[in-house]
C-alpha cells in the first residue's frame, strides 16, 4: 500500500471517529431534551426511564404496546420516536417469535460510571471509535477496566433505568464485507482472523494447497510471509462458502449475529442505525460489488444465517439479490 493511500485512510479514520463522537453526543442531547420536556408536562412522574422513552426493551413497554409520549412540545421528536417505537416493536416480536435466551456476556460491554453510559460493542460497526471514546472519557487505556466487573453488576446496569445504554447496528451484509476486507483481504498487516481462518478456508476451497514438496514448500510457506501476512488471499466467495458450512456458534466476533452478541431482549438499549449516519468505506455499492460474485442460492443462505438480525431491524434482502444483475442504484 502506498504512503499516499495510507495517509488518505488515516485521515478518513480520523474523520469517522469525529463523526462518531458527534453522533454519540447528539443522541445523548436528544435524550436529555425529551426527559426535560416530559417532566414539565407531567409533575406526577418523578423519574423518566430514558430507555423506555426512546428504545426501552422491557416487559412493561411490550405489554403496553410501546406507548410513546403524545406531548405537543416534542413534535420535533415525534418522527424519531415513531421510528424507534416501530423498531422496538419489531425487536420485541422477533424475540418472542424465536424465544431467544442468549445470556449476557460482560466482556461485550463497556461502562462509564461518570457518565452513566453502557455500550455493547459490535466489531465493524464503529466499535473502534466508540471504544476509544469510552476510553477517553474514563481516562483508561486498559479495556478490561471499562468492562462491568461481574455478570451480577452487568445485570444490574441493564435493569437500571438511569443508565444510558447504547448499541450501534448496520446492515449485516455490509458488516460482513467490511469484516472480510479488513481482517482477511487486507494483507498489508497481520490479523488474527487471517492467520486462524485462512487455513480452514483453504481446507474447504483449495485442498491442493496442502500438498507440499521441496519446490513449493509447506502450506504456511506458500500462504504466509515471514511476518505472518497473507501472500495468497482467499476471495470473498471462498470466505462465504467456508462460513456457510461452519456453525454460527463458532463465529468470530467480527461476523457473528447481533442478537447473540448483545442479548438485546434483556437490555433497554438505544439503537442508532449506522446506515442513517453517512460514513464508512463499505457502503451498499461496494458491498454489492462483492456480492456480484455470489450465486442467488448463496445469498439466500447468508440471509438465512443472519435471518434474526434481518427481522429485528427490518433490513432489506432484495436489493442484494439485484446485485447479480449489476443494479446498484437502490
Amino acid at each position: 500500500m502506498s504512503l499516499k493511500l495510507q495517509f488518505v485512510r488515516c485521515i478518513f479514520c480520523v474523520i469517522l471517529y469525529l463523526l462518531t463522537c458527534l453522533l454519540f453526543l447528539q443522541l445523548k442531547t436528544k435524550l436529555n431534551l425529551i426527559k426535560h420536556i416530559y417532566i414539565e408536562e407531567n409533575n406526577k412522574i418523578k423519574e423518566i426511564d430514558l430507555s423506555s422513552t426512546i428504545f426501552a426493551y422491557n416487559k412493561k413497554s411490550i405489554n403496553s404496546n410501546i406507548k410513546l409520549s403524545q406531548c405537543n412540545k416534542v413534535k420535533l421528536e415525534s418522527n424519531y420516536q415513531q421510528e424507534n417505537g416501530s423498531l422496538l416493536k419489531q425487536i420485541s416480536n422477533t424475540c418472542v417469535k424465536y424465544n431467544l435466551r442468549t445470556p449476557l456476556v460482560t466482556k461485550h460491554f463497556l461502562y462509564s460510571p461518570k457518565h452513566k453510559s453502557l455500550y455493547c460493542w459490535i466489531r465493524k460497526v464503529a466499535s473502534t471509535s466508540f471504544t476509544t471514546l469510552f476510553s477517553n472519557i474514563q481516562e483508561h487505556r486498559n479495556m478490561n477496566s471499562l468492562m462491568p466487573h461481574s455478570s451480577k453488576e452487568l445485570q444490574h446496569l441493564t435493569n437500571d433505568s438511569n443508565i444510558f445504554k447504547l448499541l450501534v447496528v448496520r446492515h449485516p451484509f455490509e458488516r460482513l464485507v467490511s469484516s472480510y476486507r479488513d481482517r482477511i483481504e487486507d494483507n498489508t498487516k497481520y490479523t488474527d482472523q487471517a492467520w486462524i481462518y485462512t487455513k480452514k478456508i483453504y481446507h474447504f476451497t483449495r485442498p491442493n494447497l496442502f500438498r507440499s514438496n521441496k519446490t513449493t514448500g509447506s502450506f504456511f510457506q506458500k500462504i504466509f510471509t515471514r511476518d505472518k501476512r497473507l501472500q495468497i488471499v482467499p476471495t470473498f466467495k471462498e470466505f462465504v462458502e467456508w462460513l456457510l458450512q461452519e456453525s454460527p456458534e463458532h463465529d468470530d466476533v467480527h461476523w457473528n449475529q447481533y442478537y447473540t452478541h448483545c442479548a438485546l431482549y434483556k437490555n433497554n438499549m438505544n439503537l442508532p442505525n449506522l446506515e442513517q449516519s453517512k460514513g464508512g468505506c463499505t457502503d451498499f455499492k461496494l458491498t454489492c460489488k462483492y456480492f456480484q460474485n455470489l450465486t442467488y442460492n448463496t445469498i439466500l443462505k447468508l440471509h438465512e444465517r443472519y435471518k434474526i438480525d434481518f427481522e429485528m431491524y427490518n433490513y432489506d434482502l432484495d436489493k442484494y439479490l439485484l446485485c447479480k444483475s449489476g443494479i446498484t442504484k437502490i
